[in-house]
């Protein structure tokens, strides 16, 4: 009997000794838990303090940006607007001097070309915009070195074309050797006028006020 009351003693200490061990590990892990949860929630703090962070970056940059970008915005506009009005003025200009006037600016363009024209032997004509004839008499003053003259299509010089404009009437002259080539467009002299003048030009159209 004796022996028997001994093993269930011992029996109870090993079942006490085994309870306190679980509730050590179950505090244990009840501790680490909470420990667990309470740094997820920092994190998830610190990750929502970052985002905002971060995205109060990017708008107080595109707000930079978007502030920068504005004026040189509006600067472009006012120039383009400014040359459109220009070229819209020109363009009413050539189509209400008529056709001789044209011609007349074209004939001037030859007469300044003449000089560099006059040791060439053989210079051939590509009329665009124009009746040949008309091309002919205004080009008689190069003589014998003129080879040719023949009509192309507008569209062959399109790349050559001022943006906008209307008329483009014109002479391309070409050496035999390929050295010179003369543009003698209303294109190329209208461009020679917006590169000298455009400020005048600008000045004349809005009456001494640009639009700012």
């Amino acid at each position: 009997m004796e022996e028997l009351r001994s093993t269930e003693v011992l029996d109870k200490e090993i079942r006490e000794d085994a309870r306190k061990k679980a509730e050590k590990i179950l505090a244990r892990a009840k501790e680490s838990v909470e420990q667990e949860l309470k740094n997820v929630g920092q994190r998830i703090s610190e990750a929502e303090a970052e985002a905002r962070k971060a995205s109060a970056a990017r708008v107080a940059a595109f707000e930079k940006n978007n502030s920068a970008s504005l004026p040189l915005e509006k600067q472009r506009y006012v120039v383009s607007f400014v040359r459109s009005q220009i070229i819209k003025a020109v363009n009413e200009w050539l189509t209400e001097c008529g056709d001789a006037k044209r011609l007349e600016i074209i004939s001037g363009m030859i007469r300044k070309a003449e000089p560099v024209l006059t040791d060439v032997k053989k210079i051939d004509a590509l009329v665009t915009g124009m009746r040949v004839p008309d091309a002919e008499r205004i080009l008689s003053a190069l003589g014998k070195s003129l080879s040719s003259v023949s009509e192309a299509d507008e569209d062959k010089f399109a790349d050559e074309h001022v943006p906008g404009l209307l008329h483009h009437e014109g002479i391309v002259l070409s050496c035999d050797d390929g050295k010179i080539i003369c543009r003698l467009t209303l294109d190329e002299k209208i461009r020679e006028v917006l590169d000298s003048h455009s400020e005048e030009l600008a000045l004349a159209l809005f009456k001494g006020r640009i639009p700012e």
